[in-house]
């Protein structure tokens, strides 16, 4: 039997104990463990989101249907009932916008990703081109036409129907171009924020490494900045053409206050939920409520504002197809001529006004002229009555004793007196005396035929 080596070291033989076993099964790890995560969004919000934006989607198409079965109403054609039905398919392109945004990794893999990228944006940006570019073209025109001066509002007061179509189109152009524009020159793709790795309880050789998936390209803050811009001016201007035609009425667009009620509102939604979603980019969950629900009530706001009076008027007041029959059988031609008759007398009354003002204003001169004259005539006889007064009894002596008149003893008659005068001169003959010397009582005669000449 052999014996152990006199040099070996019995110290190093040591009881083996549970704490110095490596845990796990295997051997020990010799560096930490890194387990990539995606952070996807909460089905619970995705599906009560997607609800509500169904339900809008369902009210879109009441209210389309609702518009395009009474479009022969007079009260409807009042409203432009073709730009209301371009409101409601952008509202309903809106909301249809929701179910892209809400998908991500978990739904779609990542080689479709791009494509639901491009979808969603697509969707959002015509949907609010349409939506909000109709209510826009409602607003300024109302106020191109009535916030004018005269001269201008004739011109423009009867716009043509194409034009209105065609300011949709021009904005409806504008976002598809900036659209493409985008899409060729820098298109969206998949990038993955990385966020702090965490430590799992109970296992220290393990860390989390959070990764979240985003729709993104290599200019995204230049491009966001071109199209929040544009849109930008857009709401600003919509919100002051509103606030200016707030106390307008006309019968061609009637429901010009609704549309305005709707541009404050969604303005307001838009300019707040913009840069809160770019705050929150890192947060799924309460970036996608924040944006959804943004898009949900605006649409819900608007549909309501400006389709839910129209059906309540229609109801009350019975103004169905039955009176959109009798439309039909009127024809175009009796709107065409009410429509005439209606400018022809809008004419006629201005032309009138007109005239009026400028016989108001002769009169005014008249009385004024008359007036001055009255006081005139006042003046000149206060002074005749006092004159009178004071010269009458010198007067009367004079015409009482004609022998008055005779030249004092010692001077000669007056060559008047012995050669006759004509009977023209008769009169003027007291005005001489002899010697050429005019009495006091002849100057005042002399004075009242000056006066009254």
């Amino acid at each position: 039997m052999c014996s152990p080596h006199p040099f070996f070291p019995y110290s190093l033989l040591l009881p083996l104990t549970a704490s110095s076993v490596s845990p796990g099964p295997g051997p020990p790890a010799d560096q930490t463990v890194v387990i990539e995560e995606f952070r996807y969004l909460s089905q619970n919000i995705f599906v009560s989101v997607s609800v509500f934006a169904g339900l809008g989607i369902l009210l879109g198409i009441v209210c389309l249907t609702f518009n395009i079965y009474n479009s022969n109403v007079r009260y409807i054609q009042n409203s432009q009932p073709y730009l209301n039905n371009m409101t409601a398919v952008g509202c309903m392109m809106a909301l249809a916008a929701v179910f892209p945004l809400g998908l991500d990794g978990l739904h779609v893999s990542a080689r479709h990703f791009p494509a639901v990228c491009q979808f969603r944006l697509w969707l959002l940006g015509l949907g609010f081109s349409l939506a909000y570019g109709s209510m826009f073209t409602k607003i300024w025109w109302v106020h191109t036409v009535f916030t004018k001066k005269e001269e201008k509002k004739d011109k423009r007061k009867h716009l043509e129907p194409w034009k209105l179509y065609a300011t949709v189109g021009v904005l409806l152009a504008i976002d598809i171009l900036l659209l493409m524009l985008w899409q060729i020159v820098d298109p969206l793709h998949i990038t993955v924020e990385k966020f702090t790795r965490e430590a799992p309880k109970g296992d220290l050789d393990v860390l989390i490494q959070p990764l979240l998936e985003h729709c993104s390209s290599e200019k995204m803050n230049t491009w966001l900045g071109v199209v929040y811009g544009y849109k930008g001016l857009l709401l600003l201007l919509g919100i002051f053409l509103a606030y200016e035609t707030k106390s307008i009425s006309t019968e061609k667009i009637n429901d010009h206050r609704a549309v305005g009620m709707a541009i404050y509102n969604v303005a307001v939604l838009c300019m707040i939920t913009a840069p809160v979603t770019m705050i929150l980019s890192s947060q799924q969950d309460a970036s996608f409520a924040f944006a959804s629900l943004a898009i949900v009530f605006s649409v819900y706001i608007t549909l309501v504002v400006l389709f839910v009076p129209k059906m309540r008027r229609l109801i009350t007041r019975g103004e169905w197809q039955s009176d959109g029959q009798e439309t039909i059988k009127t024809g175009s031609s009796t709107n065409n001529n009410d429509e005439e008759k209606s400018r022809q007398l809008e004419r006629e009354n201005k032309e009138l006004q007109k005239i009026i003002q400028e016989k108001e204003e002769r009169v005014s001169e008249l009385r004024n002229q008359l007036t001055e004259r009255q006081a005139l005539r006042s003046r000149r006889r206060a002074s005749t009555v006092t004159y009178q007064n004071h010269s009458s009894p010198a007067l009367a002596i004079h015409q009482s004793d004609p022998s008055s008149l005779a030249p004092p003893p010692g001077y000669p008659v007056p060559i008047s007196d012995l050669h006759p005068i004509p009977s023209s001169f008769g009169n003027s003959s007291s005005l001489y005396q002899p010697d050429s010397k005019i009495s006091r009582n002849n100057c005042h005669a002399s004075q009242l035929q000056l006066l009254y000449k």
